[in-house]
């Protein structure tokens, strides 16, 4: 059962790691897809996987290995981790050597600047998507507001979410 699971993890990221466009936002529908179908994580901890892989250094991606811990272990979050940052390392290698080449080709800027439209799109439905699932009152909305604004107005992103860590650790204790 134990190695029927690290090669699910395995599968599932490698697949998530190809079909995740637009970096780690654009992986969230697919990791979400994924590990709510196979049952790996509730709604609530996917969610603190999310939040897992932005307070944390690196890549949003990174929330794979939070997922591959909770389904089996150290295994399985190096399994995850590999299996989801695999895809997109082979590609940029591939890609690398042929990119002066091909961005030459007619038409090649066309589709990057569709994908890059399909990409904030997918941006757009996970912001929407995330704050669904995590705003459950008015104290979070305000959060966000603040944020928004504090955003908006070029403060820096550490002091945002150190300010935002600190108030939820006052104001949303217990609740």
């Amino acid at each position: 059962m134990f190695l029927k699971s690290l090669g699910s993890l395995l599968w599932h990221f490698l697949w998530v790691g190809a079909l995740g466009f637009g970096g780690g936002f654009g992986m969230i529908p697919l990791m979400k897809t994924v590990t709510l179908s196979h049952h790996w994580l509730s709604v609530s901890e996917f969610n603190e996987a999310i939040a897992m892989g932005q307070i944390t250094p690196g890549p949003v991606a990174i929330s794979a290995t939070f997922i591959g811990d909770r389904v089996a272990g150290t295994l399985g979050a190096l399994v995850a981790t590999v299996g989801v940052f695999t895809p997109p390392v082979l590609l940029i290698v591939a890609l690398t050597h042929w990119y002066t080449k091909l961005k030459k080709v007619p038409g090649v800027q066309n589709v990057l600047y569709a994908t890059l439209a399909g990409v904030v799109g997918l941006i757009a439905g996970v912001t929407i998507m995330l704050g669904q699932s995590i705003i459950h009152n008015i104290i979070g909305g305000v959060f966000v507001a603040v944020a928004l604004v504090a955003g908006r107005y070029k403060l820096p992103y550490w002091a945002i979410i150190m300010c935002a860590g600190l108030a939820g650790a006052v104001f949303l204790r217990g609740s």
